[in-house]
């Protein structure tokens, strides 16, 4: 490979069937803050549910300044014809030596088992594989949080190792669970039908 990891200058928008990622904005930080300071959806993030407006507009300007220093790239989701954000997902670390991205995602309870997620990380891969030069994408679980290992096992990545009590939390060491995917292992093609950067 001749180059690292291509970092596109206008923030790229997702299309799927049904749905349409696209950059974060401050005036998301309500919505993110409602799926934040759920504690039910925290209980595998090694985080405590958010508490004020400013943490969650602390998260999306790190997710902007990420994007513009080439850090990092990250949607939010949303159903197409919407500007609500229902869930993020993204490549929140880039390792340009490696051309490895790091895969974070989350969507709010009252959009989950619709398919929703599966379809937006089939997008993100495709778009990474495809246009963003990456070669390999990591995954890092909470050992207990089975779905989304059941969703990364379904877009193809493969259970790597695990990492007994390395990560400190809240009182206790919680085993972290590694997938990886590599461009060879990705079969099929997501669902995407246009990208615009």
């Amino acid at each position: 490979m001749e180059q690292g990891i291509i970092i596109p200058n206008n923030f790229p928008e997702l299309f799927t069937k049904r749905l349409h990622l696209q950059n974060f904005k401050l005036d998301d930080a309500k919505e993110l803050f409602e799926i934040r300071s759920d504690k039910e959806f925290v209980k595998y993030l090694g985080t405590y549910p958010m508490k004020t407006l400013e943490e969650a507009e602390n998260m999306i300007q790190g997710n902007i300044d990420s994007f513009n220093n080439k850090e990092g790239l990250s949607w939010k989701i949303c159903e197409k014809g919407s500007e609500r954000l229902i869930g993020y997902i993204g490549f929140w670390r880039i390792n340009q030596n490696h051309f490895r991205g790091e895969i974070g995602f989350g969507i709010h309870p009252n959009y989950q088992n619709k398919g929703y997620m599966k379809e937006a990380c089939r997008a993100v891969l495709d778009y990474g594989f495809s246009f963003l030069n990456i070669h390999s994408v990591l995954a890092d679980t909470d050992s207990l949080n089975i779905a989304s290992q059941k969703l990364l096992v379904s877009q193809g990545f493969k259970k790597e190792g695990v990492l007994r009590e390395s990560f400190y939390f809240d009182g206790e060491f919680i085993d972290s669970v590694y997938f990886g995917l590599l461009e060879s292992d990705f079969n099929g093609h997501a669902e995407l039908v246009s990208a615009s950067d």
